[in-house]
């Protein structure tokens, strides 16, 4: 079963993410795992931490985690207001606040400030790849329809390029994300030797075993 942008009430299978994107819940955590803020978690102060859980569970569904995640992040975005890894996640927040209110203006509004929220941090911090990754995920995850799959497309191929002179930029946990899904854009645009070609890199650095499945999976339905 599929979930469609504007049904509040339909649900995907247990083992699917949820409604808005396209994901496991596995992948869900290794975005907000590997990426939040650039930091481990030894490293993360508090309210670091709070947000990151308040973001996994919207992603899986919880409208009150996402509504407490906006209000943290806005808070900490007005004490350190050229923190771009925050913006470009209160956008993609933003776009979860979208995906759980009813059909209205406001649904549309609120889903264009998100994807102009995340676009403001790109364009503050182009060369960080933690940033361009954020949105291109969140690019990728938002119905066609929208018109962001080739914004997202552009961002992974930028991300490859960055991350293919300098793989330093990106843990490997991260590499691996950013191929599988950087693929999966490439055979939604038709390009399957492309796709192939992104997820055999993926393949080089088996960090995570289920992205190395996720990436195994790929290659074969390719």
């Amino acid at each position: 079963m599929r979930w469609t942008w504007f049904d509040d009430e339909a649900r995907l299978p247990s083992d699917r993410f949820h409604l808005l994107f396209g994901m496991t819940r596995w992948q869900a955590a290794a975005i907000t795992f590997y990426i939040l803020f650039g930091l481990a978690p030894a490293e993360a102060r508090d309210e670091q931490i709070e947000i990151t859980k308040l973001y996994q569970r919207g992603l899986v569904g919880d409208k009150q985690a996402v509504i407490d995640c906006i209000t943290t992040l806005e808070a900490l975005l007005k004490n350190e207001p050229n923190n771009q890894l925050a913006r470009v996640y209160l956008g993609s927040a933003y776009t979860l606040r979208s995906r759980d209110l009813s059909l209205g203006p406001q649904k549309l509004l609120v889903l264009k400030k998100g994807i102009a929220l995340m676009d403001e941090a790109v364009a503050a911090t182009p060369d960080d790849v933690h940033v361009r990754l954020v949105r291109a995920l969140t690019n990728q995850s938002l119905p066609f329809f929208l018109g962001r799959r080739a914004a997202a497309r552009q961002d992974f191929e930028e991300l490859v390029a960055i991350v293919s002179k300098n793989p330093e930029k990106l843990a490997p946990g991260d590499r691996q994300l950013l191929f599988l899904n950087a693929g999966i854009v490439a055979k939604q645009g038709g390009d399957k030797a492309r796709a192939s070609d992104l997820w055999k890199r993926g393949l080089r650095t088996p960090v995570d075993p289920k992205l190395t499945q996720e990436l195994n999976a790929a290659l074969a339905g390719n």
